[in-house]
């Protein structure tokens, strides 16, 4: 399950990161509704990282996951 969990985290890493490359580059070329709903997607993906590694740490698994 460990394991499961930290590949999860992983994902949404890469993910977050690439959606934050994503809106800069859609701030860059003036396309602010883009990089608005880039923004959101950017913000959800941050906000499960938490619950992920909040629950790793509830759970006793999480080394220094916060």
């Amino acid at each position: 399950m460990r394991q499961a969990r930290t590949r999860n985290t992983d994902t949404l890493e890469f993910v977050h990161s690439m959606l934050g490359q994503l809106r800069r580059m859609a701030e860059d070329e003036q396309h602010e509704v883009l990089a608005y709903m880039i923004e959101m997607a950017c913000i959800e993906a941050d906000d499960t990282l938490r619950d992920i590694r909040g629950s790793l740490v509830r759970s006793g698994q999480g080394d220094s996951a916060a």
